[in-house]
């Protein structure tokens, strides 16, 4: 992505993995990464799951029979499993609070038929 450093006007192609802020190679001062320049990598998963949890999880749905479920057990230890596990049930709470938050919302505007013009 372009930047452009506000301390000393040097423009150049950012390619830093950052998403707040880059130095400057000219004068090192910290230039913004502007929000609508940040650009999530098709191989990266959205959610509010982390690496670990998706990882954990991703596994765990693949299970067809307790055989296969034993052998993904295995790869944790029983602290470390049940910390992901605990992980993955707060947020997934988190995540339905919410989508029964937004199916509310969803719902009220439908009551009232309520639509923006089309531009």
């Amino acid at each position: 992505m372009e930047l452009e450093c506000k301390s000393c006007g040097y423009e150049w192609d950012y390619q830093g993995k950052s998403d707040y802020y880059a130095t400057c190679p000219n004068c090192h001062y910290k230039v913004k990464i502007p929000a609508e320049a940040k650009v999530v990598p098709p191989d990266v998963e959205i959610g509010r799951f982390g690496e670990e949890e998706n990882q954990f999880i991703r596994e765990m749905t693949k299970c067809e029979d307790e055989e296969d479920l034993k052998e993904v057990c295995k790869k944790y230890d029983q602290e470390e499993f049940n910390t992901i596990k605990k992980k993955v049930k707060k947020k997934a709470k988190e995540m339905r609070d919410d989508l029964e938050t937004y199916e509310q919302v969803e719902d009220l505007l439908e009551r009232v038929n309520w639509e923006y013009q089309e531009l």
